[in-house]
């Protein structure tokens, strides 16, 4: 049985939200390539890269949470298998969410420069997409980090059940 938040929403449907975030933030990762540098060097290509992400972030999270919407719709009221996969994902979002993070940083380091770089017109859109990377990147983190408490709760309070009796040992 599920017990209900502060906001009315059951805790399942709420760890069903954050993993639904988790992936669509995840699955923008497909378009990182959509982009072609405009200069030459790394700064161009690391500035491109995260243009394709923000896009494939942009098309991908309302896509997740539509489908996941529609999953948490169709399986109302039957018995959810336990998922133990709350720890590798929320590790994996924390880590692309600190990779992300410093990338948006370096990219707002390399434009904040009296004269833009070459193949920078305006940089007032570039230092939007390292600001934008940079929330995402943020909350990519401390969504890993929710993932992952809640993974590590789960399997110590599991640790700690006692085993009924006639199952093979842990």
């Amino acid at each position: 049985m599920s017990h209900r938040t502060s906001n009315g929403l059951a805790h399942d449907d709420a760890v069903i939200l954050l993993r639904t975030v988790a992936t669509g933030l995840l699955a923008g990762g497909a378009c990182v390539l959509i982009v072609e540098p405009r200069g030459e060097g790394v700064d161009h290509l690391r500035l491109a890269l995260l243009t394709g992400l923000m896009i494939g972030q942009f098309l991908a999270l309302p896509v997740a949470l539509v489908a996941g919407g529609v999953v948490g719709w169709l399986a109302k009221g039957r018995a959810r298998p336990r998922q133990r996969l709350d720890s590798p994902l929320g590790g994996l979002l924390l880590a692309c969410g600190v990779l992300l993070f410093t990338q948006a940083w370096m990219v707002l380091e390399w434009l904040d420069v009296d004269l833009p770089p070459d193949g920078i017109g305006d940089p007032d859109g570039e230092v939007g997409i390292g600001l934008m990377s940079g929330a995402s990147g943020t909350l990519m983190a401390l969504l890993g980090l929710a993932l992952l408490r809640k993974g590590l709760t789960a399997s110590r309070s599991a640790a700690a059940r006692p085993a009924p009796a006639g199952s093979p040992p842990r």
